[in-house]
């Protein structure tokens, strides 16, 4: 449903159940009807705090991309790196894995020589320890 709808309809609900609460007080007498707006405020005010709970729950269950759109890492035409003697030649994207989007476009070279040295053209994520 879109989010006109939504709107349209909790709009006519809303109209609905306020009618229909007026019409039971006024059968009611004033006398009682203190009594019952007692009642009815609090299972609505636990309703809406309900209904609040599971809004917020549900967005922060929304897509990463949605959320952290602004947050993403970028390169675009990056240079050459060489590494040697166990290092790291990186003209892509490092780092932890934390869910941030990545993109590369065009990256440079990278090339490693020797034991223990790592390239990286791309994107590499670790681990948070």
């Amino acid at each position: 449903m879109s989010g006109r709808r939504w709107v349209i309809t909790a709009a006519v609900l809303f109209v609905a159940a306020l009618s229909g609460w007026a019409v039971f007080l006024s059968g009611r007498g004033p006398a009682n009807a203190d009594r019952w707006v007692t009642v009815v405020g609090f299972f609505g005010t636990t309703v809406l705090a309900a209904g609040s709970f599971a809004a917020g729950w549900s967005a922060s269950r929304s897509p990463a991309s949605a959320r952290q759109a602004a947050a993403a890492d970028r390169v675009a035409a990056s240079g050459a790196a060489d590494a040697s003697g166990g290092g790291r030649a990186n003209t892509g994207i490092e780092g932890y894995g934390d869910g941030r989007t990545a993109q590369v476009n065009r990256s440079g070279d990278a090339t490693a020589r020797g034991p223990g040295s790592v390239a990286n053209t791309g994107v590499s994520r670790t681990p948070r320890t």
